[in-house]
């Protein structure tokens, strides 16, 4: 059974093909994508993720065919919203890092934590949106895709675009919204249409703190910035896929540190308020020793995450 007619194929795979060979250059002073993001966000800044994750650059291909091309298993970033997954306590790092944390050590200014906040190290960029509307993300047409792409289906980058094709598909937890996109486009109307964000209430930011060594910070002031968030993942893939959700009972707070060294930065950090529907061997519970359903559980947001949210009024309140 054929998923597209000949000619069809034969456009996108000729397509493709250039695209390996010979990569877009982003020459060009605003590219579509920046345009579109103009004309639906306004004039709020593009967090650098996103802006990395644009258009191809003259020496970058769609495909990196990379022996050293490996996942980024065993870091925390890897198991935070996998609800359903199982972490020893063997495999818990050793080194004092804090991964979880309760929500009061938010509230106690002058509180020192280990923390690693990892490298951007997802180079993947978007197709082109012509070509990401009709590219299958969809399991059932997994070979349709690796063959589209040239990917040896026992490849590492097929592990990964199988992986991405199941993180997916996976069902959302009580009171999770969830959708992944793979265009820049895709992601600005999920978020603002689907979601009702209001253009003059939007924020868009991301972590900056991304020194890649385990540092010792101190929280110097927290401020909520309200319960209306929306979290965009990059998934590893060899093109741009992002995994956005937004979960019930979920706060954002934007918190400023000071380094060891002196250096000032900040970070941001959600909590979940409700962990009594998460599944008991979370990797959560075992790095805090505790079940679902008590104290709110938080963790900071790696620089790779987009994140999205209303700003709140003068009170505090959204």
């Amino acid at each position: 059974m054929s998923y597209y007619k000949p000619s069809f194929v034969l456009l996108l795979v000729t397509f493709i093909s250039i695209q390996l060979t010979f990569p877009l250059c982003s020459g060009a002073p605003s590219s579509p994508e920046e345009i579109y993001w103009k004309t639906k966000v306004g004039d709020i800044p593009m967090p650098k993720p996103l802006k990395d994750s644009l258009r191809l650059g003259p020496n970058e291909r769609v495909v990196q065919l990379n022996s050293n091309y490996k996942q980024d298993f065993g870091t925390h970033e890897a198991l935070l919203y996998v609800w359903g997954g199982h972490v020893a306590k063997t495999q818990i790092p050793q080194d004092g890092r804090v991964i979880y944390f309760k929500d009061d050590i938010l509230s106690k200014v002058g509180v020192k934590m280990k923390l690693y906040f990892k490298k951007i190290n997802n180079q993947a960029k978007f197709l082109p949106l012509h070509v990401a509307k009709i590219l299958p993300t969809t399991s059932n047409k997994f070979q349709v895709i690796l063959n589209l792409l040239f990917v040896n289906p026992k490849s590492t980058l097929a592990q990964d675009i199988e992986l991405m094709m199941k993180k997916c598909e996976e069902k959302g937890v009580k009171g999770e919204i969830r959708n992944c996109v793979n265009s820049l486009e895709d992601m600005v109307d999920y978020v603002t249409s689907a979601l009702n964000f209001g253009k003059n209430k939007l924020v868009v930011a991301s972590t900056k703190e991304d020194y890649g060594i385990l540092l010792e910070y101190t929280i110097q002031k927290v401020q909520l910035l309200g319960s209306h968030v929306v979290v965009c993942h990059k998934i590893r893939n060899p093109f741009a896929v992002f995994l956005c959700h937004s979960i019930q009972n979920t706060y954002l707070y934007n918190v400023s540190m000071v380094r060891a060294n002196g250096k000032q930065t900040e970070a941001f950090a959600i909590c979940h308020k409700d962990t009594s529907f998460w599944n008991p061997r979370h990797y959560a519970f075992e790095f805090l020793n505790t079940k679902p359903g008590g104290k709110p559980i938080c963790h900071f947001v790696c620089a790779e995450a987009i994140v999205w949210y209303r700003l709140p009024k003068n009170n505090g309140e959204e």
